[in-house]
């Protein structure tokens, strides 16, 4: 960035909430370098519990972040659930063991500490300041910037100025409201109780899900010995008869009765929802994780949605700021976010209508249904392993098909441990590094002409890989920003084989933005698709598909 062009910025981008999604896109700025404030009108961190489940997804989010291992030493990893149908006996089990992103699927958390975590890091960053008990009281745009009014803690008003601006700030956000968009979808009748414990004396880390038509219930074991029950109310049931601790008590000991005189760490009541913004930009302000979309909690998915989006306006936000990149390349951040974070809507909607049977009837229909599913072996893989939630994948957005027929989708890059010629072994990620990256299988012509394939101006590395069944060859030397590895559990090897690829062009969010097939020549991706503008290299992007 031009010094002289930005002293009249405060910041490149200011962030509106220090919540995990405000914290986890802050976080992922700072590592590239982008000058950042987030405003936050509260004193710190929230101390409640609110969301408990983490994925895998997320968690490989906190590695490009740099805080994987600080955030999973406060989960319990890789928990499953088990359902209880209407008589009270265990009918299924979802137990997911694979680890394709390189985490486990589902974990559980403490909102509270991965906030701390997430607050902590930032300090890792001169670029980077977090504004606790700053309030945005409005804000103005123009061609270059947003113009903020911000509330001090002692009253006295704060103009601050800068390129972009990502409201963060929750289902309520002012961000939203300050743009006039609105939320599309609903608001459903049912309710729910949640009820935060501490002190567990039973060591089962599964989710217990209890489909009783007369009272659902959700059993969440935490980290540090805490533990969550969701309740189901009734339409006539008040908030008070649900909060009276008697009563809730008396409905924990029917589940396990250990846990009936737990200590209470918090009692709410709360309507869930299904609702998408109307979009998700107006001009320089972007809206991401509540702020964009509601998800109903069945699926654990409302946070982690959150992150997909931090994840995904983080590495364009830098590309455009520091690297070079045309603010074109913005206009993909809703087309790529706004169907993934839909389906799991719908996912979350379907479960939901699983887990809150009405009847006895429909409750042994559901069940029976799931029992004879779980005989047959690909449906049993089909659900336990979680192939029902909705990959992530883009049809449309940043990337570059190749010229060969069908309907192309943009996949997220699996992420195996690999070997390396000194016999050590590394997530992959930690060789892709924090831009983009190339990785393909070792030729002479991509060890050298890795460069070329990667938009001018953004960070780089080169992974050249060997077959899962060859070996290393010593005494080997690579260019630079080069590293030799290799697949031995083959999913590498499987992930290019499928797209026919020679070599991949990952993005920094980890899904690929261009194919070498086999036998293309080695070209720049300015010289095979139309540019953006007439004087970058970066490619255009595509258009929304049918």
């Amino acid at each position: 960035m031009n010094p002289a062009t930005s002293a009249a910025f405060d910041a490149d981008v200011i962030i509106v909430g220090a919540g995990p999604v405000g914290l986890t896109l802050a976080n992922l700025l700072g590592v590239h370098g982008v000058r950042t404030l987030v405003l936050e009108r509260h004193a710190s961190t929230v101390a409640e519990p609110r969301a408990v489940s983490i994925d895998d997804e997320s968690l490989r989010t906190m590695q490009a972040a740099g805080l994987a291992e600080s955030v999973t030493r406060d989960c319990v990893l890789a928990y499953g659930v088990q359902y209880f149908s209407w008589t009270g006996k265990p009918f299924a089990s979802i137990l997911p063991t694979r680890q394709e992103y390189g985490y486990p699927k589902r974990n559980a958390f403490r909102q509270p500490l991965l906030e701390a975590t997430l607050r902590d890091g930032t300090r890792r960053f001169d670029s980077l300041h977090i504004l606790f008990n700053h309030e945005l009281l409005g804000f103005e745009q123009d061609d270059e910037g947003v113009s903020c009014r911000v509330r001090r803690a002692d009253g006295g008003e704060l103009s601050l100025r800068a390129r972009w601006l990502a409201g963060c700030d929750g289902g309520r956000s002012m961000v939203r409201e300050a743009c006039g968009i609105t939320l599309e979808g609903s608001t459903f009748a049912e309710r729910w109780l949640i009820v935060d414990l501490e002190q567990r004396t039973t060591p089962l880390r599964h989710t217990q899900t209890f489909c009783d038509p007369l009272r659902p219930a959700i059993r969440l074991p935490g980290p540090y010995g805490t533990l969550r029950y969701e309740f189901m109310l009734r339409a006539h049931e008040d908030d008070a008869f649900a909060l009276d601790e008697q009563r809730f008590r008396g409905w924990m000991a029917q589940r396990c009765p250990a846990d009936r005189d737990l200590p209470l760490v918090r009692k709410v009541v709360y309507t869930f929802h299904a609702r998408v913004a109307q979009r998700w930009r107006d001009r320089r302000v972007f809206l991401a994780g509540d702020a964009a979309h509601l998800t109903p909690p069945f699926a654990g998915q409302g946070l982690n949605s959150g992150i997909r989006d931090a994840t995904n306006l983080a590495w364009k936000l830098a590309a455009v700021t520091r690297w070079g990149a045309p603010a074109t390349l913005l206009d993909s951040y809703e087309p790529e976010r706004r169907p993934h974070a839909a389906a799991l809507i719908q996912m979350a909607l379907r479960i939901g209508l699983f887990m809150q049977p009405k009847t006895k009837a429909g409750a042994a229909l559901m069940q029976s249904a799931l029992r004879i599913a779980c005989l047959l072996p690909a449906a049993r893989d089909y659900i336990l392993q979680l192939r029902f939630k909705p990959k992530p994948v883009l049809r449309s957005g940043f990337f570059q098909p190749p010229p060969l027929p069908g309907e192309w989708v943009s996949e997220m890059l699996p992420q195996p441990l690999m070997d390396l010629p000194d016999r050590s072994r590394c997530l992959l990620d930690e060789l892709l590094g924090t831009g983009f990256a190339v990785i393909g299988w070792d030729t002479p012509a991509l060890r050298h002409a890795a460069a070329a394939l990667v938009p001018a101006g953004a960070p780089w590395r080169a992974v050249v890989l060997r077959r899962a069944s060859e070996d290393f060859i010593a005494g080997e030397t690579l260019p630079h920003n080069v590293a030799l590895a290799r697949d031995g559990s083959g999913a590498l090897d499987e992930f290019l084989d499928r797209l026919g690829a020679q070599a991949i062009v990952v993005r920094p969010d980890r899904y690929w933005s261009r194919l070498v097939c086999h036998g293309e020549a080695w070209t720049a991706p300015a010289a095979t698709a139309t540019a953006a503008t007439a004087d970058t290299p970066w490619p255009a992007l595509r258009p929304e598909t049918a």
